[in-house]
């Protein structure tokens, strides 16, 4: 048995801000208000979440199997840790639905990840679990050209992400193209490039570390990318705000490149600070998949709260409703999902719920990394 890697204390809080901002994405497409302008702003920002999570999960594995481990132990345990919370929780949304029920449809939502909007994460994850022997192979094969497949990795998510924007008629990918979300080569640059970054994780650190400034401004250019190319497709282009900001388009893959970037330079400064609140970035960090899991149950509930609360008023301004979502409704839905996850953690169901081992009493609040990778 390969011994376990050394636990990466800037990865805990990577995962806790990029859950944060697919907990604010999902509270902002799914609230009862209209979609503005500023709302649409914010999701095409948020929309990152989904692929800093899949350069996460590469660049993990790619640190916990650097001595090769046995493959066939490696997918048991992956499998065992995603595919038994996947079938649970799919099992949960199906029902919470409210119908119409049939075999036929639970069928079709168990193998498309549809039965609720965030499970195809997980589908995609064991994908990657099954190919990753070939990845690793791939990353020692083109030891001396990894400029060059980097560069292929970009490229080639960026040619992709214009394609299903514009919705380009590829034949027989056609159908890839139409519905790419739980697809592992739909996300196939970002895959590379964390597998990439995990493999020259040392040189990457250093350079982070003495670039702070420089990675956390490109960051922000970037957002200000996004938002000015989003604003530009509302109002030059006429498209509503929820088709300017869909997830796959080219400026989303630059926004994400750089917010993962700029979430391992906070993460590095927060190591080089002490880890102050250590503790509770570890318990949260631990807590993430079953928060990933559940949020959208919270969520759901939440928003039939406000719906028996009465008939709405006259739709707020983006101004109002911003604050109220951003600093109100995300930390509310973030808390209560780390409550019942960290109460699930503790019951002999943990690992169906939250897709991690139960914890006892005794256990260390900070996660080990390898059970679960980069998943949140």
């Amino acid at each position: 048995m390969s011994p376990r890697a050394e636990h990466l204390d800037y990865v805990d809080l990577v995962r806790v801000l990029t859950v944060g901002l697919v907990i604010g994405m999902h509270v902002l497409v799914l609230s009862p208000f209209a979609h503005g302008v500023a709302i649409g702003a914010l999701i095409v920002v948020f929309h990152v979440s989904r692929e800093v999570f899949f350069l996460l999960t590469a660049f993990v594995l790619t640190h916990s199997t650097v001595r090769r481990p046995r493959w066939p132990r490696f997918w048991r345990r992956r499998y065992l840790l995603v595919a038994v919370p996947y079938l649970l929780w799919t099992v949960v949304y199906f029902f919470a639905d409210g119908g119409p029920y049939s075999l036929t449809a639970f069928r079709t939502e168990l193998l498309t990840g549809t039965a609720r909007y965030h499970l195809y994460f997980l589908l995609v994850s064991m994908q990657i679990y099954l190919v990753w022997p070939l990845v690793r192979a791939l990353i020692a094969a083109t030891r001396r050209h990894h400029a060059a497949l980097l560069a292929f990795a970009v490229a080639f998510q960026l040619v992709f992400a214009l394609a299903v924007q514009q919705q380009w008629d590829l034949g027989a990918l056609s159908g890839w193209v139409h519905a790419p979300d739980a697809w592992l080569p739909s996300y196939l640059g970002y895959v590379l490039a964390g597998a990439l970054a995990g493999a020259h994780r040392d040189r990457l650190v250093a350079w982070t570390r003495a670039h702070t400034a420089r990675v956390l401004g490109g960051c922000a250019a970037a957002v200000a990318l996004g938002v000015t190319v989003y604003w530009g497709q509302v109002s030059l282009a006429g498209q509503s705000p929820p088709q300017a900001a869909i997830v796959f388009q080219p400026v989303v893959v630059v926004e994400s490149f750089a917010v993962a970037w700029a979430f391992l330079a906070i993460g590095l400064l927060w190591t080089a600070r002490g880890t102050p609140g250590r503790h509770l970035v570890g318990l949260t960090s631990d807590a993430s998949f079953g928060v990933y899991l559940l949020h959208p149950l919270v969520l759901q509930y939440l928003l039939a709260a406000v719906a028996l609360a009465g008939p709405g008023a006259d739709p707020a301004p983006d101004a109002v409703v911003l604050p109220v979502l951003v600093l109100g409704v995300v930390p509310l839905v973030y808390l209560v999902s780390v409550l019942v996850t960290a109460l699930a953690r503790r019951t002999p169901v943990s690992l169906a719920l939250t897709g991690r081992p139960r914890r006892n009493r005794a256990a260390v609040a900070r996660p080990a990394l390898v059970p679960t990778g980069g998943t949140p």
